[in-house]
């Protein structure tokens, strides 16, 4: 197609709309008649193309394509076919199709169509980013719009790079889309920068990149479950190879890597030093093997690790002379030649592997034949190594899980039944397992009702035990003893006693109080845990009352700590108890949510039942830190009398 068929050229001051005489270079028209130059007008003309398709043959067209995508053509055979279709149908040597990864962020060619081979196999790997850095490419793409472009325009490398390759002045790119979402793009090279032959490729391609589009997706879709279906096979295939490699027995795992190193090559004897980290023995596997009589025979041995330690210093494969060498002959290694080959596995233990021929020496080849068995052999200590340390965090976590089960069960799990009373308790601990601790305790009788809450110094399962066995000292003193500081008197002397000489000392805080709910008396008494808060129904007041006494387990003796006080306690009033985990849970900003906070939120819910409080106060608590790590155990207990 030329100039002249896309422009008509008109002489303003001539007036004359045909064909007059004079010459047109670069857009500008330059009249005979006149004697003046004009810029040509552009109309839009009918055009008479090689490729412009009337109603009929684009249906004929279309349906000629829907055979190609309706087929069950894989994706390399789908991309061949369409671009040999197109190339037949447009007469264009160089086509392209790109996939787009946006999870990878990238696109990445995946077909070439041209009949001069080498560029097909000089261009088949190129991958761009998706990237807008890239210019119009990736602009066609995320404004999902055809474009054409030429390629002395665009500023970024791969472009001078692309038009040195292939040749290309211009191109066209068709983005395909399923679902108004980019999938790929085909794009049309063009050894001429200023043809316009592209409007109608891109007309022509607009009747089937839709369809297209629909068998594209289909395939990557298809391709995309049968990678993933292959990589199952081959881990499940490698797993099934890992457990008859006795990834649960390590000395047998030993001894079938250097069986099969023995029979690689003619080894007289394989040997394996392993020298875990921060030991001072070092563990010797050896195979011995008998050529002659075809014998083999297993030893284990020990060696300090000072002795052996030298040989891995290198890091590289060494041959020594065996008779030459004091620690091979300490060690048993006898032979010609020996290989050295030291290994550091990821969890820092050191493996010599020790090879000797016993009447020859190791040609090249065989040397890198096993070399490349030893980095095989890696790779299965590495899994053995990994399945061993799974294992044991399986079973931990599983441990874990029973104590979380059963300190749950310390807890109360219902609200006593006590006439007169509503009660709430919530605990959420930061680890599997807390060292907080809340209970109501109602005595057989029903006379009367002990209610405390306490904090163990410390974390996890340790703090967890304490806590449990306090839990049943407590149960056992509240039977026999109505004095809430004769009871922590007593916790106090198991704490000390039990913890004094351990190499974690443990200490608890608590407040302990005692309903009499005959008489309504109340009484309280502390142990280092600071304040709870009283909130009187009559006088609609929130008191802070705090607590003294010092925590338990520090002193064999806290007589002159002792605290005994009374509360008088309301129809409708309301304590709340808690852990310094609820005063100091901590922001992004790493701001306590503070006893400010804890007492608005109190009071905004103070007409809620006591569970309700405690649940908002909770939820109130975790919007103000949002994602922040909780570091200590929540704990609140809330009493209310009806």
């Amino acid at each position: 197609m030329n100039e002249e068929s896309e422009f008509e050229r008109i002489c303003l001051l001539c007036a004359e709309p045909r064909v007059p005489s004079g010459m047109t270079k670069q857009g500008r028209f330059f009249c005979q008649t006149c004697q003046r130059e004009w810029i040509l007008e552009k109309r839009k003309i009918p055009r008479v193309g090689k490729n412009v398709l009337n109603s009929v043959e684009k249906t004929e067209f279309l349906l000629e394509n829907l055979s190609l995508f309706n087929s069950s053509l894989g994706l390399e055979d789908l991309m061949f076919r369409f671009s040999e279709l197109i190339s037949d149908r447009l007469k264009r040597d160089k086509i392209a199709i790109f996939i787009i990864n946006l999870e990878l962020g990238e696109i990445k060619l995946a077909n070439y169509y041209s009949k001069q081979k080498h560029l097909e196999r000089a261009i088949k790997r190129i991958t761009i980013d998706y990237d807008l850095s890239y210019g119009i490419l990736i602009e066609a793409m995320a404004k999902r719009e055809p474009c054409f472009y030429k390629f002395s325009d665009q500023s970024h490398p791969f472009y001078s790079f692309y038009s040195k390759l292939t040749g290309t002045k211009s191109q066209l790119v068709l983005p395909i889309l399923y679902a108004d979402i980019a999938v790929g793009m085909i794009t049309i090279d063009y050894d001429d920068e200023n043809t316009l032959d592209y409007i109608e490729d891109e007309e022509i391609l607009k009747i089937v990149v839709g369809q297209f589009a629909v068998s594209l997706r289909n395939s990557l879709l298809f391709f995309k479950s049968k990678n993933q279906s292959k990589h199952f096979k081959s881990l499940h295939t490698a797993a099934l190879t890992l457990s008859q490699l006795y990834l649960n027995n390590h000395n047998e795992m030993i001894r079938m890597i250097l069986l099969t190193l023995s029979g690689i090559v003619d080894l007289s004897i394989s040997c394996l030093v392993e020298i875990p980290p921060n030991t001072s023995k070092a563990k010797v596997f050896k195979v011995y093997r008998d050529i002659d009589n075809y014998e083999l025979k297993t030893q284990t041995d020990s060696i300090d690790t000072d002795e052996i330690i030298s040989l891995a210093a290198g890091r590289e494969i060494i041959t020594v002379n065996p008779f030459e060498n004091p620690v091979l002959r300490n060690i048993g290694i006898t032979g010609k030649e020996s290989i050295i080959v030291p290994v550091q596995l990821e969890n820092q233990t050191t493996c010599i592997f020790i090879l000797s021929k016993q009447e020859s020496r190791f040609p090249h080849e065989e040397i890198e034949a096993l070399n490349a068995f030893v980095s095989l052999a890696r790779i299965t200590m590495e899994n053995s190594s990994l399945y061993q340390n799974l294992s044991i965090k399986e079973r931990l976590e599983k441990e874990i899980e029973i104590a979380k089960e059963i300190q749950s069960n310390l807890l109360p799990r219902n609200t006593p039944e006590a006439e007169g009373f509503s009660f709430g308790g919530l605990m959420v601990p930061a680890r599997g397992i807390g060292g907080d601790y809340y209970d109501f305790i109602l005595s057989p009788n029903r006379n009367e009702l002990f209610v405390c809450i306490g904090d163990v110094s410390g974390k996890g399962v340790a703090a967890g035990l304490v806590m449990a066995t306090v839990r049943t000292i407590l149960h056992s003193l509240v039977r026999v003893k109505d004095s809430p500081w004769e009871i922590l008197n007593d916790i106090n002397n198991y704490l000390y006693s039990s913890y004094k000489e351990a190499i974690t000392p443990r200490f608890m805080s608590m407040i302990l109080i005692r309903w009499n709910l005959i008489s309504g008396e109340v009484e309280v008494s502390g142990a280092g845990h600071g304040s709870f808060y009283h909130y009187q129904e009559s006088s609609k007041v929130l008191r802070s009352i705090e607590t003294g006494g010092v925590i338990l387990g520090i002193s064999p003796d806290i007589s002159h700590f002792k605290n005994e006080s009374k509360l008088r306690f309301g129809a409708g009033d309301t304590i709340l108890l808690f852990t310094d985990g609820v005063t100091e849970a901590l922001n992004a900003k790493e701001t306590q949510f503070g006893e400010v906070n804890l007492e608005k939120s109190f009071l905004t819910n103070i007409q809620l039942e006591p569970k309700k409080i405690l649940e908002k106060i909770y939820s109130d608590l975790k919007e103000f830190v949002k994602e922040k790590e909780q570091h200590d155990d929540i704990t609140m207990v809330a009493v209310r009398k009806v």
